[in-house]
């Protein structure tokens, strides 16, 4: 069974460190992807844009590489002993600094 493993905020959502799925069940990374979203809606805003692809910003890795570097991406076929690790996208420095100045304008 394929390993999938929540980091940060997605752990808080599942409310659980990892899931078990069936291989069989689900064959690709989009299959397990769109289960995730089913079984925990709060993820869907994190995991998938509107047209229902992961987002480009979504760290995530299978067995410790990157399937965006693969050519079958999101519909690469998983095995059993495969581990989904799953890691919420993480703002930067810049991002965070524009949110703090709007606020500061904001206060008279």
């Amino acid at each position: 069974m394929p390993v999938i493993r929540f980091y940060s905020s997605l752990r808080t959502i599942a409310n659980r460190p990892a899931l078990d799925l069936d291989s069989a069940s689900f064959p690709t990374l989009r299959a397990v992807l769109a289960k995730l979203t089913l079984l925990y809606p709060e993820m869907d805003p994190y995991l998938l844009d509107d047209d229902g692809n992961l987002r480009r910003e979504v760290p995530i890795f299978i067995n410790g590489r990157n399937p965006r570097l693969q050519s079958t991406t999101t519909d690469r076929m998983l095995m059993s002993e495969d581990v989904i690790s799953i890691f919420t996208p993480i703002a930067s420095g810049k991002m965070n600094v524009e949110v703090l100045r709007d606020e500061e304008e904001l206060i008279p």
